[in-house]
Parts: C-alpha cells; sequence; structure tokens
C-alpha cells in the first residue's frame, strides 16, 4: 500500500551498563591480624544474595500478542534484549510474535500454565479472567492520561493492586509495568460526528467495555480482526473504525480509505502494557536477577512511550502530507463520553468490589494530582514561540 511505502520507522535498541558493586576494605590491621584478616573476608563475600553460577544463564521464553510488524513487538522485543544486555547475558530473554506458541491473546493463561516463562501484552486483553478491573491497568475511556497512570502506578498504590488482580483469582504470575503509549486516535469515519446522535445506527468497529457504551449510545458494535478493517470500510461493511495511534493507523495505509480521522481519543487516553513472569520462575531467581528484571521494566516503560510517541509524531505529518481530513471532536461530544463512561464504572463498582477499590484509588488520586498539576505546570501553548 501506499502507506505503507511512505514511512519507515527506525529503532535503535537500549544499551544499558551493568552497575559495579565494591566491597569495602578491611579495617588496617598489625601484620599477624592481616594473615589472619583473609578468612573474614572470605566469609562476607559468602554472605552477599546468590547469583546463577558464572557460566549459566536462565532462558525465558516469551511471547506477546502482536506481530512483528506491530510497533508493541519492537517495544517488547527492545525490553527483551535490554533485559539480556543488563544482566550481563545471565537472561536469555526471547521475545515471540504472536501465535508462534500459543494463540494471540492466551499470553497470560500460557505463563499461569508455565508454557511460557513470560509475557509483555495488555491486561485489558483477558478481562474474561480477571474482570472488567483489567481495563483499568491498560486502557479505558475518559480514564487517566498517560504521567498520570504511571505516578499512580508507582506511588499511588497501584502496583500493589495490579499484582492483587492476579492473586485474588490465583493466577500464577507475577506482575509490572513495561509499556505505554500516549492517546489513541478516536477513530476514522465515514462522515465526520458532530454530536453523540451521530453514533445513533452507526456499525462502528471496537470491542470491550468502549463498545458496549457504545451500544447504549445507539451504534450497531462490529467486532473484526484488525486485518480485516481496511476491507471492510472500503465495502461499507462498517461505517467507522477505531485502531490504534497515528504511527500504526498510518503503517497501516487507513488514511488512503478517504475517511475522516477524529481526536482526541477520549476513548483512550493512554495504553499501559505491562510484563507478567511466571511466579515459580520468579522465585526462583537470585535477589540480583529480580531486580536487573524490575528494573528493566521501569527502563522499557519510559522507552517504549518514545518510540511510540515519536513513530507518531512523524506519522502525524505525514498523513497531513498525505491530505487525510483532520476533525477535532467536539466537546460537547467529549463531555457526553466521559458522562456515559462514568455512568458505566459506577454499575461495574457497584458489581465488582475490586474494580470499585481500584477505580476509587485512581479517581481520588488524580482528583489530587491535577489539582497540582494544573497550578504549577505551565501550560506548552503559553510556552510557544
Amino acid at each position: 500500500m501506499k502507506g505503507k511505502r511512505l514511512l519507515t520507522l527506525l529503532i535503535g535498541a537500549l544499551a544499558i551498563t551493568s552497575l559495579l558493586i565494591v566491597g569495602c576494605s578491611p579495617e588496617a590491621a598489625t601484620p599477624s591480624e592481616e594473615e589472619e584478616a583473609t578468612t573474614p573476608a572470605e566469609e562476607e563475600e559468602e554472605e552477599v544474595a546468590p547469583s546463577a553460577p558464572e557460566g549459566e544463564t536462565v532462558a525465558l521464553r516469551m511471547q506477546t500478542p502482536f506481530p512483528t510488524g506491530f510497533i508493541m513487538y519492537q517495544a517488547g522485543n527492545n525490553w527483551a534484549m535490554s533485559l539480556n544486555d543488563m544482566s550481563g547475558g545471565r537472561f536469555d530473554a526471547t521475545m515471540n510474535a504472536g501465535g508462534a506458541v500459543v494463540d494471540p491473546l492466551k499470553e497470560m493463561r500460557a505463563v499461569h500454565e508455565a508454557v511460557l516463562d513470560a509475557t509483555y501484552t495488555g491486561a485489558h486483553y483477558h478481562t474474561s479472567e480477571v474482570g472488567f478491573a483489567g481495563d483499568l491497568f491498560n486502557l479505558y475511556p475518559a480514564g487517566t492520561d498517560p504521567w498520570e497512570f504511571i505516578v499512580w502506578y508507582y506511588d499511588g498504590g497501584g502496583a500493589a493492586m495490579h499484582q492483587e488482580m492476579y492473586d485474588r483469582k490465583d493466577m500464577n504470575v507475577k506482575a509490572f509495568l513495561g509499556g505505554m503509549t500516549s492517546a489513541e486516535l478516536f477513530g476514522w469515519f465515514a462522515e465526520p460526528v458532530t454530536s453523540m446522535d451521530s453514533f445513533e445506527g452507526m456499525k462502528f468497529r471496537t470491542a470491550g467495555i468502549w463498545g458496549e457504551m457504545l451500544n447504549e449510545a445507539g451504534a450497531s458494535v462490529v467486532s473484526m480482526p484488525g486485518g480485516e478493517v481496511y476491507e471492510a470500510l472500503q465495502r461499507g461493511v462498517i461505517d467507522a473504525f477505531e485502531f490504534s495511534t497515528p504511527g500504526v493507523d498510518y503503517s497501516a495505509g487507513f488514511h488512503e480509505l478517504g475517511a475522516y480521522v477524529h481526536g482526541p481519543g477520549i476513548h483512550a487516553p493512554q495504553a499501559a502494557f505491562e510484563v507478567l513472569i511466571n511466579k515459580d520462575v520468579w522465585n526462583s531467581l537470585p535477589a540480583d536477577m529480580q531486580s536487573i528484571f524490575e528494573h528493566s521494566c521501569e527502563a522499557a516503560l519510559v522507552r517504549s512511550w518514545s518510540l511510540v510517541d515519536g513513530a507518531d509524531t512523524i506519522a502525524m505529518q505525514a498523513l497531513k502530507d498525505y491530505g487525510t481530513e483532520f476533525v477535532k471532536l467536539p466537546d460537547e461530544v467529549q463531555i457526553a463520553v466521559t458522562k456515559l463512561a462514568h455512568e458505566k464504572y459506577a454499575e461495574l463498582a457497584l458489581e465488582d468490589e475490586f474494580f470499585a477499590k481500584v477505580y476509587e484509588s485512581q479517581t481520588e488520586f488524580n482528583k489530587a494530582f491535577r489539582i497540582y498539576k494544573d497550578f504549577a505546570q505551565p501550560s506548552p501553548d503559553l510556552m510557544t514561540p
């Protein structure tokens, strides 16, 4: 497709230098004491946390739900390669594309059952097993923006709730945050959206909790694999669809369809991706390798966000150069989507105590966080020359 030829994304691999551990020198001693000092020094060295024997590696067979050409596969593979680098080769992690080992979207269950050692995936892909709280740890309409989510996750109690989500379902997995994107595009439409009435009778391709909300707004939601979307709009099988961020949508050639692209992506203000590792594998790792694993996830979070945002920035200009028509979603529609969303969350909170716990935690934290940000953080519009 013409769109695919216009844009080639170059991805740089991370190289992170390992930390050196420097021991303390023994105190000065008399000559006779110095001869005896070697034994205590050796004993102290033996008390250091155990590590994998020299020359041995811990192999990790992993899989994402994404094909190799998808940017989030690249993000997951970058993480795997950095994990190997950070450990000095003590980890031998291999990232497989969706379907290579197990069916795509079955990765969490495969990690639980030790078919896979780990996965780089999204919590919203397995809400059938963990409940709709899985959406609160990935993307959901009128939810948190990327930085709000990250701060809540690390410093507002989110990480503990992330693990609790799996523990309460007796899933044998250890959970980490490992990836992030900014907001998706709101979608591609055969006709511009001017009000909530525009959704009445609209054949809209989406899924999950956003699909349920659109059904309630009068749309006819259609679920289909991403590979079928292009032809479906072309043939009139659907009137509109949402897929991903600008870089992903551009690489799929959606701009060639002549549809109107809408933003902002209030249905998905951010997308967070998780790393899950089998608990038995995790518990078998020495403390220093657990630390390397955990901090590699933190590094991958930042790098993936930059990777996707960089690709999206280039894609937005390419879409403009192509002549794509951009439509800013009216404020009244964004307000209506927000109202519809939080009414749905209130219903879910009554049905699921854990959903209520996570939702309340995020909501209360974001109120305080936004008060601070609104006062302290200058607007980019006012700093533009």
